[in-house]
């Protein structure tokens, strides 16, 4: 028998590093010590287009609830809770299981299995599993902000090409930059180039660089005298419409509006 498991591909790395992160990690341990209901992190779906938490309910009555993490508007990944029913146990709270079982057609053995998964399913007070899902919300958006520096962090196991390409970007962002001018940098011809920095990141050379000068662009407008045309410019945007549009796609708001938040000390503050 091969036991021999498929490579991750970058996507897939990225988000074991971040299920790895101490943050993940702390925060892991704290909600499982104060609700009991496990957490884990998958990466998402290239086409999943989650807008808010996804909570359903299976054949033995047992809820399972899906958390999106987004960096920006993009869902790279998912928290998953449950595996808990939302009301006490009593002789009768099988019956209705069985009978959409049996609606369905399912044998004797499928209804025995699901009445062994209901009877050992914990059991939580419905607000109660309203109030983690709410807690794990608020924590996603932590998460997604330490997702979006990891992603420009240099990983070690990045072909040395897109870790040089990186630091390029990172030391020249002020200034304009194409993708041939990098490649060349780095030695690699763009064709080349182009397919490697994208297996290796996920992400086009120009979603990259947009992102990193978001990202730089932010820690800027942290600082209460910079005026946000002038932070534009030095991020390495031509125009103050250009940075508009890319600030609000890839973090959601506006400038003035994450500065604003920031000002007022929301939970992202810590992260940022």
């Amino acid at each position: 028998m091969n036991t021999t498991t498929a490579p991750l591909n970058a996507r897939q790395r990225f988000i074991q590093n971040l299920a790895d992160s101490e943050l993940f990690q702390h925060y892991q341990k704290a909600f499982n010590t104060l609700t009991s209901l496990p957490l884990c992190l998958e990466t998402a779906p290239e086409d999943c287009h989650y807008e808010g938490v996804i909570t359903r309910t299976g054949v033995a009555g047992v809820v399972e609830t899906k958390v999106p993490v987004k960096v920006g508007k993009n869902v790279i990944a998912l928290m998953l809770t449950g595996a808990v029913r939302l009301q006490p146990a009593n002789a009768d709270t099988f019956a209705p299981v069985a009978k959409a079982l049996l609606d369905e057609d399912r044998s004797a053995a499928e209804i025995r299995s699901a009445k062994v998964h209901f009877d050992h399913a914990p059991v939580m007070a419905p607000e109660r599993y309203d109030a983690a899902i709410a807690i794990l919300q608020s924590f996603a958006l932590q998460l997604g902000e330490s997702a979006h520096r990891l992603l420009f962090a240099t990983a070690t196991n990045e072909p040395e090409a897109v870790r040089n390409a990186k630091s390029f970007i990172h030391q020249h962002l002020a200034e304009p930059m194409s993708l041939e001018a990098v490649a060349k940098a780095v030695n690699v011809s763009p064709f080349h180039f182009c397919k490697l920095f994208k297996r290796a990141t996920g992400l086009t050379f120009t979603d990259f660089v947009n992102r990193a000068r978001v990202e730089k662009a932010k820690r800027m407008l942290m600082k209460p005298a910079a005026r946000i045309t002038e932070v534009a410019y030095d991020v390495g945007f031509q125009s103050l419409s250009h940075f508009n549009r890319s600030f609000r796609r890839i973090a959601s708001e506006s400038p003035t509006e994450f500065r604003g938040r920031m000002k007022h000390g929301s939970p992202a503050l810590a992260a940022a």
